[in-house]
């Protein structure tokens, strides 16, 4: 295999790596700093890989090794989690990981479904560093009608997302 190869595992799975490194370290920061470790392991040791196999649960290792050697790196701080809880997040996660991707691809079918004005909002509140007041001034609105249709978003994908899942989880029973 090739880096073009490695390349595009990477890219399809990165995402999902920091979903994962993000539930085992407190700081985002941190998180992409282990990842990028993880990346560096994973091209080191691409040679190994198997490509009949699943590369997801493959990568999930050496992110686990990353950071496990990072926190050792930085042990004295505070908001490092004690072993215990680290292993108790990891083996949570793990027995979420299908839920989760579930409800992670529902999210985006339902998020196809709103209207461009809805799905403009959500981004620029939630991927930009737009603040609520900067937002109702461009909008000409006040920040409380902005809050309100956040609310009421949210709770049109809440309720799109759980009869999705509901209805996958009806179907593989």
């Amino acid at each position: 295999m090739d880096g073009g190869q490695f390349a595009a595992l990477l890219v399809k799975h990165d995402r999902r790596l920091l979903r994962y490194i993000l539930t085992l370290m407190p700081r985002r920061g941190d998180a992409e700093e282990v990842l990028q470790r993880t990346a560096t392991a994973l091209w080191e040791h691409f040679a190994d890989y198997d490509p009949t196999r699943d590369f997801f649960p493959w990568a999930v290792r050496f992110a686990y090794f990353e950071v496990l050697n990072y926190r050792k790196e930085w042990a004295r701080d505070r908001l490092v989690f004690r072993s215990e809880v680290l292993e108790e997040l990891i083996d949570t996660r793990a027995s979420l990981d299908g839920m989760l991707e579930r409800r992670r691809e529902a999210l985006l079918v339902c998020l196809r479904q709103l209207v461009p004005q809805d799905v403009d909002l959500l981004r620029r509140r939630y991927c930009s560093p737009e603040t609520i007041a900067m937002l109702a001034r461009e909008l000409d609105a006040t920040a409380k009608t902005l809050y309100r249709r956040l609310d009421r978003i949210r709770e049109r994908l809440e309720e799109c997302v759980s009869r999705r899942v509901a209805s996958s989880t009806a179907e593989e029973a």
